[in-house]
């Protein structure tokens, strides 16, 4: 008798929140999804608009998606987490609410992770649209090839250019559980994906699927619109980044050698910040990210 060949199971993950106006052509690109054993699973973060019930009625045709309805406002990152805790899945993609996959995303990078046992995340290049309508192509280079697991990380830890592309990118549920999900820092939500995609650096390799793939659309109320991306936020999150380094699984040797990367960070921006933020010292900034947790 021969064995039919099991595909493994991709979720989906959309945090939404307040997208009503526009959640409905993300739905439609995740339905058109080709690959066969796809679940969406959507949590509703109490949006005040009727968010819920547009992704209610939407997934009532069609069995792939479920919504989970938050009793209260958790945030970016309290979603984020809470669809992680749900999820059951061999690979799992966050589908933020203002990003379009093309049909074949998620097809192109199960098959990429499939085919390479090293590797633990697959993304494509981007088309981000501006609020103005302006199109960048955007291409995350800096980790083609490299294969060395240190390397990688020092790449990561030096905030590379559009570093946060793979945040987009189909990854092993297992790496998740093991990372065990976004951190908030003393700056709060702000780039909080980076200490997540440094961690998951050290877990096994990135690969780029050299084709735009992928569309973000700047909606006048994105997240990332609302951050302020001062020099105390940034060294915030650089601090929650050697964080991740240090809850890694790997040799100390290599930790000490990796910690010195976003330390240099904070040091660069400490200096051009003492005269703005004069009481943000070193002993206050190592107790925040003492007290980091995840929300």
């Amino acid at each position: 008798m021969t064995s039919r060949m099991v595909m493994p199971r991709v979720v989906a993950l959309m945090p939404a929140w307040k997208a009503s106006a526009f959640i409905v052509e993300t739905l439609d690109a995740l339905a058109a999804q080709t690959y066969p054993t796809l679940e969406i699973l959507i949590s509703d973060d109490a949006s005040p608009d009727d968010t819920a019930d547009v992704c209610e009625r939407y997934a009532a045709g069609d069995a792939r998606f479920s919504v989970i309805r938050q009793p209260k406002n958790l945030g970016w990152l309290g979603n984020v987490n809470a669809l992680l805790r749900e999820a059951r899945g061999d690979y799992l993609v966050f589908a933020f609410q203002d990003d379009l996959f093309d049909p074949t995303y998620v097809e192109r990078c199960v098959a990429v992770l499939e085919d390479k046992p090293q590797a633990v995340l697959a993304f494509s290049d981007i088309t981000l649209v501006n609020q103005d309508g302006s199109e960048e192509h955007l291409s995350f280079t800096a980790l083609d090839g490299v294969s060395e697991r240190l390397r990688r990380a020092q790449v990561m830890s030096r905030l590379p250019a559009v570093w946060w592309t793979p945040n987009r990118g189909v990854f092993r549920a297992s790496a998740a559980a093991e990372i065990g999900g976004l951190r908030r820092s003393r700056a709060g939500e702000f780039s909080a994906d980076w200490p997540w995609l440094l961690h998951m650096s050290l877990l096994g390799e990135f690969v780029r699927i050299p084709e735009r793939l992928c569309t973000k659309i700047f909606q006048p109320e994105s997240l990332s619109k609302s951050w302020s991306y001062s020099r105390r936020d940034w060294i915030a999150v650089a601090l929650s980044a050697a964080a991740a380094v240090s809850r890694a699984k790997i040799p100390i040797r290599d930790k000490v050698m990796l910690l010195g990367v976003p330390t240099a960070f904070v040091a660069r921006r400490l200096v051009r910040a003492a005269r703005l933020f004069p009481r943000w010292s070193l002993r206050r900034l190592r107790r925040g990210a003492e007290k980091e947790r995840l929300p």
